[in-house]
């Protein structure tokens, strides 16, 4: 038998479960406009839309894009840190159970990427989770320089594309993907098309096509480092802040203020290149440029944003909205799936088929909406039980096998 045990409601800490409920909802804003319909819309199409419309998409790209899935990226490191320690009282095997946890975490998102939304950030958050136990007892200075490594590497992929753009390697996926689609009969259809399609089949089938392809572009565009990256910084904030938060001792330094003013700055660089060409990613002297502010923006207002959320909670104030961010956040997993499954119900064929039948200004009343179902949701389920569905299934699956050394 083991002895150790799934962390209890009292055992958590209510910024952290509030930080990961206030990422739940940017993640929501960058979400929707996926399942809106923004990649079936060619460059010079988004640059011609109404100017609410892009004004929303502004908004997002400056304030929500990349931002929030790296909060989520860094609490994955604190998470893991957070595990680790529970672990040093015990005789149990913690790689084991990490493994164990990443496997199961991996199956979920499997399950998630080809029946509900090729669009999934599970399976690379559970393959790369994997690596978190080679780094765990390296000292706080040699993890920065792994940190400032792994954030360097997708500008570096960036040029090495710039100056090889027409290698075949970089369209192998896409090129086999698009081989596959022929061979399935779907050769004339746009990603719209099967997307607001009548047929289940064609609608579930864009999910296997788009996610082959995949894993190239997170090459591409260097996700694989960058959110291995963030995963470290956490570990990384882990050693420094756990103490202070269990302690109510947050003090905001001068570094990171100006962490998050750089991630402001640059963030809105990101998003006026991204308005005037009309594209996130771009094989281009300003698409370089596009890169570099990108990935110092996400990451600098990621940190600057969760500094700023640790203060105002340490501070005593909006106890009301940390409390109600929480039920979201005890329920990230559950709550993840749960928004994709009602964006796809909204916008695909599978029920109102309303992709591009609804302009970009109404996205954020969509997400409000989404977002407040599921906090009822979750009100309801926390008072009858200690964990979210989903959490209870991956911790059952993840604690029964953990064995003593």
């Amino acid at each position: 038998m083991s002895d150790i045990k799934p962390t209890i409601a009292s055992e958590r800490l209510q910024v952290l479960d509030a930080l990961r409920g206030f990422a739940l909802f940017g993640i929501l804003l960058a979400n929707l406009y996926s399942f809106m319909g923004y990649n079936t819309y060619r460059p010079e199409e988004i640059i011609a839309l109404p100017i609410l419309d892009r004004a929303v998409l502004f908004f997002i790209d400056w304030f929500v894009e990349g931002k929030f899935y790296g909060i989520f990226s860094i609490l994955f490191g604190v998470g893991f840190a957070l595990q680790a320690e529970r672990f040093r009282s015990t005789n149990s095997s913690f790689s084991a159970f990490w493994f164990r946890r990443m496997i199961v975490l991996c199956c979920i998102g499997l399950l998630h990427m080809y029946l509900v939304w090729n669009g999934d950030i599970l399976t690379l958050y559970s393959l790369l989770g994997m690596l978190l136990p080679f780094f765990l007892n390296l000292s706080n200075r040699v993890l920065l320089r792994w940190v400032v490594v792994l954030l360097l590497i997708p500008l570096l992929i960036h040029g090495l594309l710039y100056f090889t753009p027409e290698a075949s390697f970089w369209g192998s996926m896409r090129h086999f993907s698009a081989d596959l689609k022929t061979q399935w009969g779907f050769a004339d259809r746009s990603l719209l098309e099967m997307r607001t399609s009548d047929s289940a089949l064609e609608v579930f089938s864009v999910n296997v096509l788009y996610a082959l392809p995949r894993p190239m572009s997170y090459l591409m565009s260097g996700r694989y480092f960058q959110v291995l990256g963030l995963f470290l910084i956490g570990l990384w904030l882990a050693r420094y802040w756990l103490p202070r938060i269990r302690n109510n001792n947050i003090s905001v330094p001068p570094t990171a203020v100006w962490v998050g003013v750089i991630g402001l700055v640059t963030s809105l660089g990101y998003a006026v290149i991204k308005s005037a060409i009309g594209t996130p990613f771009a094989v281009s002297e300003i698409g370089l440029i596009q890169a570099l502010v990108y990935h110092i923006g996400s990451t600098s207002l990621a940190l600057g944003i969760s500094m700023l959320i640790l203060y105002v909670w340490a501070s005593g104030r909006a106890k009301f909205m940390f409390r109600n961010l929480a039920l979201l956040g005890r329920m990230a997993l559950t709550n993840y799936i749960f928004q994709n499954v009602t964006a796809v119900l909204l916008f695909f064929g599978y029920g109102l088929a309303l992709m591009r039948e609804v302009p970009f200004a109404y996205l954020p009343w969509f997400a409000f909406g989404i977002l407040v179902v599921q906090w009822i949701f979750s009100r309801v389920w926390l008072r009858r039980f200690k964990q979210g569905p989903l959490e209870s299934v991956w911790r059952k699956l993840t604690y029964r096998s953990v064995k003593p050394k």
